[in-house]
This record gives structure tokens, sequence and C-alpha cells, in this order.
């Protein structure tokens, strides 16, 4: 069985981060190790919440892991950029050169970072991204990353563009996520694969879709499939999750993925 170290929050309310990678991963095949970047009550939508800053127990955390030979490490919410120097730490232990890592910068979404972002986070992310085989910011990180403001409408050879852009600057492996092409949500690869995946945009917004997005994303590349068709299979699930979504539901508490877990399952040869 394949395996997978995954650093990310954890948050108590709300279907996102680690609680979204750890069912979609485990059921596609991949064992998971989460490492808790930091705890919250829920989910940061949410005007109250309170979040424990785990920085100081991230190295303890791992510290037992000696004999873990992680096939993917994956990336997530880092609360400051301390986290980034014990991820280096655990990749200078862990990483292999068959070890896919793969960063997701959380730092923003819609156009607006996040509070805990600060310049000195915005360039510890940059590091790990140059470190990682593949990124995955949506729109508003690849700004952040680029230090340039984008427009709110794109199409598909500017799509093409962004991506390229990122891939020459931090790492060749690139998905961006979240961009707006007319009625269409997409998203854009550069690397090995070059391709816009796009999907009828649904006038509805959940926290954790990018997370789940990433989930099934590295789960598809872990069993084998191409980038873009991993970007595909990702892009396709999310958006069923949202469809199957009860319309009266409070949108803070994310998709209801898990009736659609089966659809993840690698097939069992007979």
């Amino acid at each position: 069985m394949k395996n997978c170290v995954v650093f990310n929050d954890l948050s108590g309310y709300g279907n996102c981060s680690l609680m979204a990678a750890i069912p979609v991963l485990t059921v596609m095949g991949v064992r998971v190790h989460p490492v808790p970047t930091a705890v919250l009550t829920r989910q940061t939508g949410y005007d109250r919440y309170s979040m424990e800053d785990l920085t100081g127990f991230m190295p303890q955390f791992t510290a037992d892991w000696q004999e873990v030979q992680p096939d993917g490490i994956i990336t997530g919410f880092l609360s400051n950029p301390a986290q980034g120097d014990c991820i280096a730490d655990f990749l200078a232990v862990h990483r292999t050169a068959d070890t896919l890592l793969v960063v997701d910068p959380v730092m923003a979404d819609n156009g607006k970072a996040y509070s805990t972002v600060t310049p000195a986070l915005i360039d510890r992310m940059r590091g790990l991204c140059r470190r990682a085989d593949l990124i995955l910011p949506n729109a508003t990180e690849a700004g952040l990353l680029l230090e340039k403001e984008l427009p709110a409408q794109l199409d598909e050879e500017s799509a093409r563009a962004l991506a390229d852009e990122l891939a020459a600057s931090l790492t060749p492996n690139v998905v961006v996520t979240g961009l707006q092409l007319d009625k269409y949500i997409a998203c854009a690869g550069a690397g090995r694969d070059r391709f816009v995946v796009k999907k009828l945009h649904i006038a509805r917004s959940f926290p954790g879709t990018g997370d789940l997005y990433g989930a099934v994303l590295i789960g598809s590349l872990i069993q084998g499939n191409a980038l873009s068709a991993a970007a595909d299979n990702a892009a396709e699930f999310v958006a069923l999750a949202i469809q199957k979504t009860p319309c009266d539901q409070d949108t803070r508490f994310g998709v209801w993925f898990e009736p659609l877990l089966p659809r993840l399952c690698p097939m069992r040869e007979e």
C-alpha cells in the first residue's frame, strides 16, 4: 500500500484540510500519516473560531517516524514561517528521489489573503514550492507567489500562460485552480502536461473544495494517472460533490463528499 505524509490543519467543524485529505486518500488506496500544523475549533469562514498553533509540537510529532519512507509528502496550511523549517527538516530525513512532494500553498482565496499570512510566510511558501515536484495554488495564491495582481476573468490562453509563468519561476509541474473562464471554472496545468480543464461554474461557494480537489488529484497521480487526467478526475469529483450538497445547507460546513467516496476506490484485480 502506498503511503503519504500530509502536513495540514485539523478543523473540528467544516469539511476541509485533513478532514478532506484523510478519507479521500484512504479510499483511493493510500495510507495517510497526518501531521497537524494547527488545530481549529472550526474553519476560518465562521465569525468565531479558536486556533492552536502546533509549531512547537511538529518535530516531536514526527520524531518517532524514522521508519516511515513515504511515497508522497503533501503540505497545506502553515500557520507561520517556522513550520516551513519543520517541513524542510522532515524532507531532509524522509524524502528520496522517488518521493512525490506536492505543495498546496494555502494562503488565500477569492482575492483575499488569510489573516495568518505575512510577507515572511509568502517567502517561505515560495521556498517550499521551489523544492516541490508539483504545486497546486489557486488563482489568488498564484498572484501572491508571483507578486502580481491577476484579472478576475481569464481566457484559455492566459490561463495556460499563468501556469507556464509559475512553472518557469518556481517548479516545472503546476496546476492552478479556481480560474474564472466566462461561464466556466477551470484549472490550468503546466509541465509535462500542458492543459486547461473546464467545468460549468456552479454559483455556490464552499470551504474545503480546494483541499478536496488536491486530495483526489494526488490520489489519482499515485494510482498512475497522468497529471491532466488526475486534474480532470479531481474537477469532476468536486463538481459532483457540490451538486449533491443540499441547497439548504449552511455552505460554511463544506460539501457532502462522503457519499461519493466509493467512486474513488481503485478497481480490484480479479
